[in-house]
């Protein structure tokens, strides 16, 4: 006999649903940031190497910002069915997209606490959702795991 699953927890005033759970926040997080950890494992001996993947990782994160600001995904978020929006649902553009991911920072001062934060918030943000004003949502395809979740979207319109 197996047990019926809680219903989900009213979502706040103000918020668009569903939310996203720590959980699978986490594991995007992690897709998202394999290559840089790869990147870092592969330089780790040599101090001129690893300056120079401080600076790729940089604009890795910046990259990744942009992608997610303009398509509410980043790598990880599209393999796991989530996606960046802010309050009415939107998406938020590339600048606040790259300070999103900037405004981390923050998450990571005072030993990872903001990170943390979406396990107790009632929102389920961290510091820099609530900074930057955004919401992490389920309900977005789930794509494969594929290189081409790092490129830039196609050009719709016509030439």
């Amino acid at each position: 006999m197996t047990t019926p699953e809680p219903p989900p927890a009213p979502q706040p005033a103000g918020t668009p649903a569903p939310l996203a759970d720590w959980g699978t926040r986490a594991l995007g997080f992690l897709i998202d940031y394999l290559p840089i950890f790869l990147l870092n494992i592969v330089v780790f001996s040599s101090g001129f190497l690893r300056a120079i993947a401080g600076l790729i990782g940089i604009a890795y994160v910046a990259y990744v910002g942009h992608l997610e600001g303009i398509t509410g995904q980043t790598p990880g978020k599209a393999v796991m069915g989530t996606r960046l929006v802010n309050e009415q649902g939107e998406l938020i553009g590339s600048g606040p997209g790259i300070g999103r991911k900037f405004a981390h920072i923050v998450d990571s001062l005072v030993c990872m606490l903001g990170w943390l934060l979406p396990l107790v918030d009632a929102k389920r943000q961290t510091i820099a959702d609530k900074l930057i004003q955004t919401y992490v949502v389920t309900g977005a395809e789930k794509k494969p795991f594929a290189i081409d979740l790092w490129m830039p979207p196609k050009e719709t319109g016509t030439t």
